[in-house]
C-alpha cells in the first residue's frame, strides 16, 4: 500500500509538472535606422569690393584690378562636396549689358569660373577658405556712378 501511495504521489506530481504552464525566457531584437544627410554651411561670407582696369576711361570692373579686393567665403562641409559659381548680375548703378563678365572661385583646392560652368570639389571639413573674383567688361568707356554686383555660389554635398 505505500507503494501505490507513493506511485500514486509521484504521478500527481509529474501530472502537475506537465499541466503547469512553462516559463521560458524570451527575446526581442529592437532594430533602429539613422540617416546623416550631407550638409554644407557658408560660414563667412565678405564683400568684395571692384577696382577699375585703368583709373582713367576705365572700361571693366574686378575685383583683382588696382583698387579692388576678392570677396571671402568660409565654408565647412560634413562630407565632399562641389561648389560652383554664377555670372556676375548687377544690383545697381548705371545698367550695361557687357561683353564679358565672369565670376571665379579660388581655394587652396584648385580654381573655378562662370565661364565653363564647371564646380570645384572640395574635401570634408571646416574653415574652407575661398576667394572670390568677378570681372564684368562693357568694352567701351563705363557712365560714373556706383556699381553694384552679386555671384551667387551653389554648393552640393
Amino acid at each position: 500500500m505505500i507503494r501505490r501511495s507513493l506511485l500514486t504521489a509521484a504521478l500527481i506530481i509529474v501530472g502537475s509538472a506537465a499541466l503547469a504552464p512553462k516559463t521560458m525566457a524570451q527575446t526581442a531584437d529592437v532594430p533602429f535606422t539613422g540617416n546623416v544627410a550631407g550638409v554644407c554651411n557658408f560660414d563667412q561670407i565678405t564683400p568684395g569690393k571692384l577696382g577699375l582696369n585703368q583709373q582713367t576711361n576705365p572700361t571693366a570692373l574686378a575685383a583683382m584690378f588696382p583698387g579692388g579686393v576678392f570677396g571671402k567665403v568660409i565654408v565647412s562641409c560634413n562630407q565632399g562636396a562641389r561648389v560652383s559659381i554664377s555670372q556676375p548680375q548687377q544690383t545697381g548703378g548705371p545698367g550695361f549689358t557687357p561683353m564679358f563678365s565672369v565670376g571665379e572661385i579660388n581655394s587652396p583646392f584648385g580654381s573655378t569660373s562662370s565661364q565653363g560652368g564647371g564646380s570645384l570639389p572640395l574635401p570634408p571639413g571646416g574653415g574652407l577658405p575661398l576667394d572670390i573674383n568677378m570681372i564684368v567688361d562693357k568694352g567701351s568707356p563705363l557712365v560714373p556712378g556706383n556699381y553694384s554686383y552679386v555671384t551667387t555660389l551653389t554648393i552640393v554635398p
